[in-house]
């Protein structure tokens, strides 16, 4: 890999570095910046925002945070670009969406050619699944009517994986960092998760050269 490799980290709250009760993370404490850290990692551009889902179209979800829609201007805005990190499906597992791993998986799918018919066929291309909910996190979203068990209790990582090797996409398992989201609410990562998360993708990239 190029001394000077650009990858996106596209994201939601969780790549913006959101801490429940509001606020949010020193911009060196969220896990793409922690990456960094790890000799060898490439540069990383973070782009997270509050509630993006993978969706390109929903009539009940805010349009802003259709994560599929506005991929393509935001991939443009920050080109050039040798890779790309996905790390969605929080929300998508959430009322009103409340999808399938799989079909989060089909969308990050459109992503990710999306990423390389515009930067090129040897761009690489990592799904990172993002650590399962908690268990009290899913019983409080169950008790206010944001989701049902089965579909916020999935772990993404089985669905992720399956769809990057069959399009010959990388996969990292989020869960491998963090067991569960760390924050209080049970659906964000505490700034000890950003390290943990961090530093399992800064190696796996740095791997990669």
């Amino acid at each position: 890999m190029d001394a000077f490799a650009r990858f996106l980290v596209y994201g939601d709250s969780n790549t913006w570095g959101y801490q429940p009760g509001g606020g949010r993370l020193p911009l060196d404490a969220i896990f793409p910046s922690v990456a960094m850290t790890v000799p060898g990692c490439p540069t990383l551009v973070a782009d997270g925002m509050n509630g993006r889902a993978s969706v390109w179209e929903h009539e009940l979800f805010p349009g802003e945070l259709h994560g599929g829609a506005t991929f393509a201007g935001i991939l443009e805005s920050n080109l050039p670009l040798q890779g790309l990190v996905l790390m969605l499906g929080t929300n998508d597992v959430m009322a009103p969406l409340n999808l399938a791993g799989s079909s989060i998986a089909d969308n990050l799918i459109r992503m990710a050619r999306l990423a390389k018919k515009r930067c090129g066929a040897d761009t690489k291309v990592v799904f990172l699944s993002p650590p399962p909910l908690a268990p009290h996190g899913i019983s409080d979203l169950c008790a206010t009517g944001y989701g049902s068990a089965d579909i916020l209790g999935q772990n993404l990582a089985h669905d992720f994986k399956l769809a990057a090797l069959e399009e010959g996409f990388l996969f990292l398992d989020g869960s491998k960092a963090l067991a569960h989201m760390d924050a209080m609410d049970g659906y964000h990562m505490s700034q000890e998760g950003h390290r943990a998360l961090g530093e399992l993708l800064g190696h796996f990239l740095a791997s990669l050269q």
